[in-house]
């Protein structure tokens, strides 16, 4: 008994862990996203990033030149600096003037190059990135889980236009974070190590307290990123609803809600922008008092008050105009890491609202080099070998089994998640198999023409798509030359001969967009007909044909699929018993599966 305690409470601890790392994983998601985004860009960013450390690091020999001309100045004769040849003709201030002059015009091009190499690298991540959602979305299967249209829009313009400051400004800081305070501090140090170790306790403080501002800056960024998802969605779907909103009288009830929202975004906006505010606060403080720290030390030190922190020799004006010019740019990089933080933090916020959008592979796809088989002359048999489907790593359907003989029917029964519309997605050729293979007439699947083969299938899907224009011109995008006569010879045959009939201008009616001023079986029955109006299809699918439609309209959707797959190789997915009462070979997806074959 205390042997089987301890078993469950180590079980229940593996699984907390295993829990826990899976949670730690999904949140570390948007950083491998955006580390993958910039990969190519990697190389450019780290060579524009050192460019510009090169360029604040001149600045060390302009503050040189500068002190140096000051000092001679302020002395009584040039004579005072006679002890180093050099220095002397380097403190003559037209001399100096010009090689500040020249070294000011070197960092301003370096500057510019940095500048514009790291601007290009950004535009290319963005265009890269919208190039790969656009193909992801578009090679999405009919049944994958996406957000509404208006959360796409602005995830593929607002969203992805967040990361390019971030490869703009925050990720070239690297190497100036790196090189540029060590090498002023070194030469700070040569000067007078008093001030290296000023700027050694002060520096170290700006990260560490925009680190703690940090973590509330990405919650913030978050909240409002998903506002912004939240907002366009409700705004456009409130767009395409405009007329019958107007209708049902609920325009003033729309303009409150759409008030609201837009006032959700504005507090979301300046919670961002209040830790922005204090984020500068925190940083111009501690470096206002690293420079302070420093100019006191000079200050007391070319007063006499103080004679530690030299190298022997008491502290001169040229040594203390030296530190004093080097002790903002010590400071200038972390400065611009302060600023450049809230981009990344933008930017991970954008790569959250991206991680649910499916995003293609960053290659561009590769055309096959082997012919395409030629598809079947008439309806094929269908077979699956082994057939194995995994979407996101979990098999839903594992070593299946069956072989449907040509014009036959097949149901697929099983409850939600079983895995239904993923077969019927791996049937159209818009998945591939995880595992074995889908044989139409004996040949691969994948070795077909799929763009050809979905040419040629008769499709019913459970959310078919009516789009904007009359009832031909959406029927005529099964068929496109089809005949007035063999539009209404499908209407008929689908049972939507009446409905059509019946409105104003007959397949002259223009539909909304998605079928508004439709009921769904209505929309239905049209989606139906258009398949139907397919010439010769090689097979019939169906996902969930009665989905959502009361008992009287599922009849007629159910007696026009009957006459449609009459003699035709069909596979019609649902756990609608009025559609699985149908004559057909049935197979039962059930989980866990192993060796599963369909049965009649």
């Amino acid at each position: 008994m205390h042997r089987d305690g301890r078993t469950a409470r180590g079980t229940d601890t593996g699984a907390d862990r295993q829990g826990a790392a899976d949670e730690a994983a999904a949140a570390k998601a948007h950083v491998r996203l955006l580390a993958e985004v910039v990969a190519a860009e990697k190389t450019g960013i780290a060579r524009a990033g050192r460019i510009a450390a090169l360029a604040d690091l001149l600045w060390i020999a302009q503050a040189f030149l500068l002190a140096l001309a000051i000092g001679g100045l302020a002395a009584e004769d040039m004579e005072a600096q006679a002890g180093a040849s050099a220095q002397t003709v380097l403190a003559v201030p037209a001399v100096a003037a010009s090689l500040i002059t020249l070294i000011a015009i070197l960092r301003l091009l370096l500057s510019l190059l940095a500048s514009r190499m790291t601007a290009a690298a950004a535009e290319r991540v963005k265009t890269d990135l919208r190039d790969r959602l656009l193909r992801g979305l578009a090679g999405a299967a009919p049944s994958a889980a996406l957000p509404g249209a208006g959360a796409v829009a602005a995830a593929i313009a607002d969203q992805v236009e967040a990361i390019g400051p971030y490869v703009r400004r925050f990720l070239p800081l690297r190497p100036r974070l790196t090189l540029v305070p060590l090498g002023i501090l070194l030469a700070a140090f040569i000067a007078n190590w008093m001030v290296a170790v000023i700027l050694l306790v002060a520096g170290p403080l700006i990260p560490l307290f925009m680190a703690l501002i940090g973590m509330r800056a990405k919650a913030a960024a978050d909240g409002q990123h998903g506002e912004l998802a939240r907002m366009s969605a409700f705004l456009l779907d409130r767009l395409r609803g405009l007329d019958t909103l107007r209708l049902i009288g609920a325009l003033e009830r729309t303009d409150k809600a759409v008030a609201e929202a837009g006032d959700r975004f504005r507090v979301a906006t300046m919670k961002v922008l209040k830790i922005a505010f204090l984020s500068s606060t925190v940083l111009e403080l501690f470096s206002a008092l690293g420079i302070a720290f420093v100019a006191v030390y000079v200050g007391f030190s070319l007063l006499g008050q103080v004679s530690g922190g030299t190298w022997g020799t008491p502290m001169d004006l040229f040594t203390g105009l030296f530190v004093l010019l080097l002790a903002p740019e010590f400071f200038s990089p972390l400065r611009a890491f302060a600023a450049a933080y809230h981009d990344k933090a933008n930017a991970e916020a954008a790569a959250n609202v991206l991680l649910e959008l499916p995003l293609a592979s960053s290659e561009a796809p590769v055309a096959p080099v082997t012919a395409a088989q030629p598809l079947p002359k008439t309806s094929p048999a269908l077979t699956f070998r082994d057939l194995t489907l995994a979407p996101g790593g979990r098999a839903v359907i594992s070593r299946l089994n069956l072989d449907l003989p040509a014009g036959q029917r097949l149901l697929v029964a099983g409850p939600s998640g079983a895995g239904k519309s993923t077969l019927i997605d791996a049937l159209t050729g818009l998945r591939p198999v995880d595992g074995g293979a889908i044989l139409i007439d004996g040949l691969d699947l994948a070795a077909l023409d799929l763009s050809l083969w979905r040419s040629r299938l008769a499709f019913l899907s459970q959310e078919p798509r009516l789009f904007f224009g009359s009832v031909r011109s959406n029927l005529a995008r099964a068929q496109r030359d089809a005949s007035e006569a063999e539009m209404w010879a499908a209407l008929e045959l689908a049972g939507a001969r009446a409905l059509v009939e019946q409105m104003p201008m007959g397949l002259a009616t223009r539909l909304g967009e998605d079928g508004f001023g439709l009921s769904v079986g209505e929309a239905r029955r049209i989606a139906l007909a258009r398949a139907a109006l397919r010439r010769d299809p090689l097979m019939l699918i169906a996902d969930e044909p009665t989905a959502g439609l009361d008992d009287e309209t599922a009849a007629v959707v159910i007696a026009g699929l009957e006459r449609l797959s009459a003699g035709r190789t069909s596979v019609i997915a649902s756990h609608d018993p009025n559609v699985l009462a149908m004559r057909a070979l049935r197979l039962d997806i059930t989980q866990p599966q192993r060796e599963t074959e369909g049965v009649a």
